[in-house]
């Protein structure tokens, strides 16, 4: 994982929705497959941690800041800050949302 210098929010084209992976009363886990150029526009998960683990491909995670995430790299996130991903190449996320 690099951390760059933050650049303008490119223009991201909507990911497909995700495939549920498990619902649990303290959280849910959830698939996401992207091909470049698709992500996930800024959102927050208030009361939640978020986890990303990149199983394969590249994103770039802004979080405020810009980080590149590549796969086997594992990135946690506080889900009451803003959080977007924009896939650099064909990638597949498993993002898992804990309830705190």
């Amino acid at each position: 994982m690099t951390t760059e210098q933050p650049l303008p929010a490119p223009d991201i084209q909507r990911a497909a929705p995700p495939q549920v992976m498990a619902v649990t009363p303290g959280g849910r886990s959830l698939l996401f497959t992207l091909e470049p150029g698709q992500g996930i526009p800024p959102h927050r998960h208030p009361g939640s941690q978020v986890l990303l683990a990149v199983l394969s491909g590249e994103v770039e995670v802004r979080a405020p800041d810009m980080q590149v995430a590549r796969a086997g790299e594992v990135l946690v996130h506080d889900g009451d800050g803003s959080i977007s991903l924009l896939a650099r190449q064909s990638a597949q996320v498993l993002v898992t949302l804990l309830t705190r």
